[in-house]
């Protein structure tokens, strides 16, 4: 189902949406670029309400997801020692800023577990849009499994210690440690330490699928969804699988963006947080406006 948008003059008939516009902030910190929206779009996987001489037509009320204008965005979030694997643009734009605003919905204003359930929502319809937008199955399961790990703090937290664990015990195990009796106290304790990882992360799981939704009387009732923690233990064991292969590159790729980015750093006088909550650009810097295809 397309990525729709109001038509011209008519807020309540929206149209599929051919471009989105975005502006790009004026770029404050070294490795983080945010954009504005400038045109509001949306999401629906409901079929057209009605046809007319311009085309399909969805009333306001068929629209599932929304983007607001004035939304602001860093596309798809991908941290600079990663950039040699998924760029923060390309067919995975649209997917990205639509999983910004729904995930800021889902984090607002209700019970955790009520959150936990709207996140997992956004996550999904994440990967059914990439999957809509042609992006490939590796990398759009590289994607989801990255806003499934990184969308909770303590799985982040204990995904990137099992994965720390994990290669020193690998790199002491490979350096032959224990073998004369030397650094054998160290690989114990990194395997330690991996297991111990490993374990927090299968309760983290577990503690996931705990989730509530609103009944029909408005009431929630929490209750434990294998669904919601089969997700979590998925991401985690794609990112422990993928995530090591790819260590090399990503050291290479942040060594080389040192390099390359010598003399680059925040700009005198103006916070990168600033700017990006706010929108707001001092008049003497210039901006830049994107106008990005969205029919697909």
């Amino acid at each position: 189902m397309p990525f729709v948008a109001p038509l011209p003059g008519d807020p309540d008939r929206w149209g599929p949406a051919a471009t989105v516009d975005l502006r790009q902030l004026p770029v404050a910190g070294r490795w983080k670029v945010w954009f504005e929206i400038l045109t509001p779009f949306g999401y629906t996987s409901r079929p057209a309400d009605e046809q007319d001489p311009s085309g399909t037509v969805w009333h306001r009320a068929s629209v599932e997801q929304t983007v607001p204008t004035g939304l602001v965005t860093d596309l798809a979030s991908v941290p600079m020692p990663l950039w040699g694997v998924v760029a923060s643009y390309g067919r995975q734009t649209l997917p990205a800023i639509l999983h910004d605003a729904t995930s800021k919905l889902a984090d607002s204003g209700r019970p955790a577990s009520s959150r936990r359930a709207a996140r997992r929502d956004a996550d999904h319809l994440f990967h059914d849009t990439l999957r809509e937008t042609g992006t490939g199955p590796v990398r759009r399961g590289l994607m989801w499994a990255a806003v499934r790990i990184f969308g909770s703090l303590p799985v982040a937290v204990a995904f990137l210690l099992a994965v720390v664990a994990g290669v020193v015990t690998l790199g002491l195990w490979v350096a032959g440690a224990g073998t004369d009796g030397e650094g054998g106290p160290w690989l114990a304790g990194a395997v330690v330490v991996a297991a111990a990882a490993l374990g927090v992360l299968l309760a983290l799981a577990v503690w996931a699928g705990f989730e509530s939704r609103p009944a029909a009387d408005g009431s929630e009732r929490v209750r434990w969804v294998p669904a919601a923690s089969s997700s979590v233990l998925g991401a985690v064991g794609a990112g422990l699988l993928t995530l090591p292969l790819l260590l090399p590159l990503i050291v290479l790729t942040f060594v080389t963006e040192l390099v390359v980015g010598l003399g680059e750093g925040d700009r005198p006088g103006i916070r990168a947080q600033d700017v990006a909550l706010d929108g707001d650009v001092p008049e003497a810097l210039p901006t830049t406006r994107i106008t990005y295809p969205a029919a697909g």
